[in-house]
């Protein structure tokens, strides 16, 4: 059976949506688990873990596209270019979060934060490019 335009761009944005969707949820997991970490209590933990998350997301979103990581790619791929995206809009996150702050956060927190982020990117985006090799064959 032929695959027309309409299915190729179907397929594309349904893709575009489910990754924003995991990478969101990415975001504020991080923010949850750091807060819990430290102790921090909210009457809104989702509300406080937003505050959080946002200028990350936000780096995420200014450089992941350039990056390829919305295309659909070998899983091995999607994890190299997923890596570098993060690494690149780590410093843009920790920019905006200074901006939000007012201050600069401290070099152990920009490393947890690469690090953390980075395992449940690579996670969730692994399992996602895997499973969508999968369905091709």
């Amino acid at each position: 059976m032929a695959t027309t335009n309409r299915q190729v761009a179907t397929g594309s944005w349904s893709r575009l949506v489910i990754l924003l969707g995991g990478d969101t949820l990415v975001f504020v997991i991080f923010a949850l688990l750091g807060r819990s970490s430290h102790g921090l209590v909210d009457e809104n933990p989702l509300l406080a873990a937003g505050r959080v998350a946002w200028p990350f997301f936000i780096g995420w979103l200014i450089v992941a596209p350039w990056m390829g990581v919305f295309r659909q790619q070998p899983p091995l791929r999607m994890l190299g270019l997923t890596l570098g995206a993060w690494l690149i809009a780590l410093p843009v996150g920790l920019g905006l979060r200074w901006w939000q702050l007012g201050r600069s956060s401290p070099l152990s927190f920009a490393v947890v934060t690469f690090l953390t982020v980075a395992a449940l990117l690579l996670i969730w985006r692994g399992a996602y490019s895997w499973w969508q090799t999968r369905q091709q064959v």
